[in-house]
């Protein structure tokens, strides 16, 4: 714990005296040839192997073969870039930042796709504190690709689904009982933290949200945190339809 606050306290630091102002000027990105995309997030870009990153591998081999692409999963089980880990949780979350410089190190990757969010407010309440904390872990991520120019597609969070009850006056949540209006007050938030997260090396912001949420019948089961088949698809088809070639 004592490596996370120190790495955020520095990070915090940088982030106060920026103005976080790029060069984004809203334009669709574009791949070149023969380049490696390095995905990072949460347990919805693992997805076992099997979900939107290899998707878009799959579509990007089918319709774009001259581009000849590659795309790495990095996506880990519970992990966050803010750190935190609520208290019914089995052990500390994962923290990309204890292993952002190994992936980084061993691999050569000239873009990254950048997916984070869900853990990150630990399913509770908001707070500016929490905010705060997203922010930095976005802003983190883009100075340590700006460190390797490597250029980045940030992706908003995708929702939480609906289904779990408005009345509820408990004091302590997480990823088995979210704050009922985690997806509103929190996952929005980060939503508009990402869209709004100008940086030389913010290259293109993504809304996966929003299809997301306006079909979350055909996309979710029981499971509220993960898409099933249909929203992974959906998720790489967003991708695929902001990309320029």
């Amino acid at each position: 714990m004592m490596k996370r606050r120190q790495f955020i306290n520095r990070t915090a630091l940088a982030l106060a005296g920026s103005t976080l102002f790029g060069c984004f000027d809203g334009n669709k990105f574009t791949f070149k040839k023969n380049q490696i995309i390095g995905c990072f997030g949460d347990s919805i870009t693992f997805a076992g192997g099997d979900g939107y990153v290899e998707m878009l591998q799959e579509k990007f081999n089918k319709e774009k073969p001259e581009l000849n692409l590659k795309f790495i999963n990095f996506g880990k089980n519970s992990e966050t870039v803010t750190g935190l880990t609520e208290e019914d949780h089995p052990g500390p979350r994962p923290y990309l930042f204890e292993r952002l410089d190994e992936i980084l190190d061993e691999n050569k990757i000239d873009v990254a796709l950048f997916c984070y969010g869900m853990n990150d407010g630990i399913y509770g309440k908001p707070s500016e504190k929490l905010f705060t904390s997203f922010k930095i872990g976005v802003y983190s991520f883009l100075e340590k690709m700006r460190q390797r120019d490597i250029k980045t597609i940030l992706l908003t969070p995708p929702p939480l689904a609906e289904g779990h009850s408005d009345n509820d006056n408990s004091t302590s949540y997480s990823y088995k009982h979210p704050y009922p209006k985690y997806d509103s007050e929190v996952l929005e938030k980060f939503t508009d933290i990402i869209l709004d997260m100008h940086h030389p090396y913010a290259n293109a912001e993504i809304d996966i949200r929003k299809p997301l949420f306006a079909s979350q019948k055909d996309c979710y089961g029981k499971d509220p945190i993960h898409p099933n088949k249909n929203g992974h698809r959906l998720i790489a088809d967003t991708i695929f339809g902001n990309l320029s070639f």
